[in-house]
């Protein structure tokens, strides 16, 4: 019996990839869309089913989990990856754009997840997987508001990882670079222990810089890269984002 995805904000980028990619090897699918004028993304892939969703309504997660389970029986897998980029100097940035910023990243991410855990216990069987961002691991120049929603993505997965194995529960936290490649493709490792994925060959190089360079020599470096003075070890190390296209633009 196919498995059941469940992916977020699937109508364009990494959540419309993840869905060719699952329905390609004849998975079940429950993709959401937030705009009506989006339900007809999937209709050529039959595996998939379109649902409405927008994941700041907190009190639409509830009822979500129950549709998307009804759908084909049973949920496998939870993909948290509906969020969006807020750039800009935390200055010019209003309280409200951090507080919107928050709620989708953060807020609407905890609420869904929330409400699919008590499936996933009684299962004794699930996945969450929370497409966070390489900003998450180290701060960026005006991406401080997107860059610390995600870094709360990447440590929030951390914490329910043990939180959850008891309960057969695993959470996975994906580190995509600045072009997110090879998103999935290294979670075939079984060990469940393992959180954090980086994907992308700039985000896959910078794990390698820190243990090489160790956390301090590491910040001096990236800090001299990012004002413009990067030194030849920094270009030896960190590997240049990569160029292939996410999705195929139809």
């Amino acid at each position: 019996m196919p498995k059941t995805i469940v992916v977020t904000g699937t109508a364009t980028g990494i959540g419309r990839a993840t869905i060719n990619k699952f329905a390609a090897e004849g998975w079940n699918v429950v993709a959401t869309v937030r705009k009506e004028s989006d339900l007809e993304t999937h209709s050529d892939l039959p595996s998939v089913k379109t649902l409405l969703l927008d994941v700041d309504d907190e009190t639409a997660a509830g009822p979500f989990a129950q549709l998307a389970q009804e759908q084909f029986g049973r949920v496998d897998v939870l993909v948290n990856n509906a969020g969006y980029y807020q750039m800009g100097p935390l200055e010019g940035t209003s309280m409200d754009q951090v507080h919107r910023q928050y709620q989708t990243n953060v807020f609407g991410l905890l609420a869904l997840t929330k409400a699919f855990l008590p499936s996933f216990r009684a299962q004794r069987a699930g996945i969450v997987i929370n497409i966070a961002s390489i900003t998450g691991d180290q701060g960026y120049p005006y991406n401080s508001v997107y860059a610390s929603s995600k870094a709360a993505v990447a440590v929030l997965s951390e914490s329910l990882s043990i939180e959850l194995a008891e309960f057969g529960v695993v959470v996975r936290a994906i580190l995509p670079g600045l072009h997110a490649t090879r998103i999935f493709t290294k979670i075939v490792d079984p060990d469940p222990t393992t959180v954090r994925y980086y994907s992308g060959p700039d985000a896959v190089s910078i794990p390698r810089g820190k243990r090489i360079l160790g956390a301090e020599s590491y910040w001096q470096e990236f800090r001299n890269a990012v004002l413009g003075h990067p030194s030849d070890l920094w270009n030896t190390l960190i590997s240049k984002p990569g160029t292939t296209p996410v999705e195929t633009e139809v």
